[in-house]
């Protein structure tokens, strides 16, 4: 294995990942509207370079989101692992997010959809699934119910998580696991009335 071009290959990695995250955070550029050409003459790389580590744009964008689920996921698992609180589970998740906000910002405000988090869910239910729990230890009186409250939660979750970081993530991690947790009162009350 050649170890000088593994970590000359890694080095121009993380060079194309920071020209464009560089791109979206510092000039607020929509993904769709970032070139390869601009990406090459930024980061100093020949456009054979950057396509020797990926197809286009969006592809770059789909594994560092991957990365992103990864770390993210870890993240959570090495507390849940610890044995540790949801709230303290959750609170590194936040606490994570917060500080890679602009990539979560910009590309949960670009994507509309849960991306990162998607994948990150994915992977807590693979891990239920491990498990011994039934739906009714969660409240739910089916798996298809809980697939229902997955994706509330899940698109709930991801819409806190995009509010949060307009707004400049003015609550500690801790404090939006406690507003999240409350929703469920919120919401019975809201629908009850």
């Amino acid at each position: 294995m050649n170890v000088k071009n593994n970590r000359l290959n890694k080095e121009t990695d993380r060079k194309i990942i920071q020209t464009v995250y560089e791109m979206m955070a510092e000039e607020h550029r929509p993904i769709g509207k970032i070139t390869v050409r601009e990406i090459c003459e930024r980061a100093d790389i020949h456009r054979s370079t950057f396509y020797a580590h990926y197809q286009d744009v969006y592809d770059l964008v789909e594994k560092v989101e991957k990365s992103m689920s990864r770390q993210l996921t870890e993240t959570f698992f090495r507390k849940l692992d610890e044995k540790a609180h949801a709230r303290e589970c959750f609170a590194e998740i936040f606490a994570f997010i917060r500080e890679h906000r602009e990539f979560y910002l910009y590309y949960l405000t670009e994507s509309r959809n849960s991306g990162v988090l998607q994948l990150a869910w994915d992977t807590i239910i693979d891990r239920y699934k491990e498990t011994d729990a039934s739906p009714q230890h969660f409240g739910a009186a089916s798996m298809e119910e809980m697939e229902y409250h997955g994706v509330f939660f899940l698109i709930g979750m991801t819409a806190v998580v995009r509010m949060w970081l307009q707004k400049g993530c003015r609550e500690e991690p801790a404090e939006l696991y406690d507003l999240i947790r409350r929703q469920g009162a919120v919401q019975e009350s809201m629908i009850g009335w």
